[in-house]
């Protein structure tokens, strides 16, 4: 059976994580913006030689007061400082790079994320800059971009990156697949996404949580409910959350898979995760069409007393019915009765008369077939006649039967056979009167 409907309310709660797990991760990344992400690239052979000036005493002094008023806090300090050094002349581009490089640092601490994409851009626009801080401020500016949400820009960025460094840190991609995401390219983003999940698996690791939350989210985007699938089978066995396994069944079922849907729902519950009404019921309907009734009627009860689940007419009439379709006729009887007294037609008193018949208790089964005939409003009240009719012609109590089937021979669906009845019933009064007069 198809879950469109389920799928269709898990959407705005993907959409959702997916954009929170992209912002965890890259505010993870950025609470150290300066650090060399290309440091996973520091065996690599040298992609070009550059003669780098060095950092001359003075400026490395001037540098190292802005560090300790950073490090006491002293933000406002420590920018003054900057401009001091900013102010001289004859800086060469390696100590402008590192002042830049400061100054992006302490304007990213205050949140002004303008003036520390300037200063970037700034160390960028030096000279003969070493690769690790060309690729360092790189990586940071598409950070920075990405915060600003110019995701355009953060891509471009970061695709300068790629082409700097040659063994790129799996974070890397997931920030480019993020940026593409967010922009609504949802196949650009696939590649890098599954990229980082790969690399990370394919050394015995397990991806973080955020990256194939990520990832399942691409997968719903391009309504690829199979791979979709196989990233939440991943999320249940490394995260195993309630979320994880009530999308995983939903997404089965889109698939046509039932076993697998029902099986995802189940474990949930054996885990202990499914604590809602709605989950609950919706198992135990995923049991009653899997033809296993018991179990069904098992989890509504056991959801019942505990509290989960509402002592609802709804709710107590499914109960009965896993019961009876258990072949537990006596165990749907206490729930059919308190659903009876939330019902104001006489359907449900009718089923417990028919009930009670099954179970040959015919003074129960007439008492309630009696009171669902008298509240009215049945869908077929020739049928309860006639097995009022019947219940009283096992008591032997047979003028009333005969009463009771003539109510039944007023329907045209039910005449026939409340007319035998009637003829059998007067010829065994007149027998059974003929033997008393002998």
């Amino acid at each position: 059976m198809k879950s469109g409907k389920a799928i269709q309310k898990t959407t705005s709660l993907i959409r959702a994580l997916a954009f929170r797990a992209g912002f965890c991760l890259f505010f993870v990344l950025l609470q150290s913006p300066l650090t060399a992400h290309a440091q996973t690239d520091q065996n690599r052979s040298e992609r070009r030689t550059v003669e780098t000036p060095t950092l001359r005493e003075r400026v490395f002094s001037t540098l190292s007061e802005a560090q300790k008023q950073a490090d006491a806090n002293q933000t406002a300090e420590a920018i003054a400082t900057l401009d001091r050094l900013q102010s001289r002349s004859g800086l060469n581009s390696y100590e402008a790079a590192m002042m830049w490089r400061f100054y992006a640092s302490l304007y990213f601490s205050q949140d002004d994320y303008d003036k520390a994409i300037q200063a970037y851009q700034n160390l960028l626009n030096q000279s003969d800059l070493p690769e690790a801080l060309e690729t360092e401020a790189l990586y940071s500016l598409g950070q920075l971009y990405f915060v600003r949400e110019d995701y355009e820009g953060a891509i471009r960025l970061l695709e300068r990156w790629f082409e700097v460094v040659t063994n790129p840190n799996p974070r890397a991609y997931v920030f480019l697949a993020q940026a593409y995401y967010q922009l609504g390219q949802f196949s650009k983003a696939l590649e890098p996404a599954q990229e980082a999940v790969n690399f990370l698996e394919n050394q015995g690791e397990v991806p973080r949580e955020d990256w194939y939350m990520l990832l399942r989210a691409i997968h719903f985007e391009r309504n690829d409910y199979a791979a979709m699938a196989r990233v939440l089978e991943k999320l249940v066995k490394h995260y195993p959350k309630k979320s994880y396994w009530m999308q995983l069944s939903d997404v089965y079922g889109e698939l046509n898979q039932e076993d697998k849907r029902l099986s995802a729902l189940e474990v949930a519950y054996r885990q202990n995760l499914l604590n809602e009404e709605k989950e609950l019921i919706k198992l135990s309907q995923l049991l009653l069409q899997a033809g296993v009734p018991y179990k069904a009627a098992r989890v509504l009860e056991k959801g019942m007393k505990d509290g989960s689940i509402r002592e609802s007419e709804d709710n107590l009439l499914l109960l009965s019915s896993a019961w009876s379709m258990a072949q537990e006729a006596e165990k749907s009887l206490p729930a059919l009765i308190q659903a009876a007294k939330f019902s104001d037609t006489g359907e449900l008193d009718v089923r417990l008369g028919q009930t009670y018949f099954q179970l040959d208790q015919w003074e129960q089964a007439v008492a309630f077939l009696r009171k669902g005939l008298e509240k009215g409003e049945l869908g077929q009240a020739d049928n309860a006649y006639l097995l009022l009719g019947l219940s009283l012609y096992n008591l032997d109590r047979l003028n009333e039967a005969i009463d009771s089937f003539r109510q039944a021979a007023e329907y045209d669906d039910s005449k026939d056979e409340a007319r035998r009845w009637i003829q059998y019933l007067e010829k065994e009064i007149q027998r059974r009167e003929q033997l008393a007069r002998n």
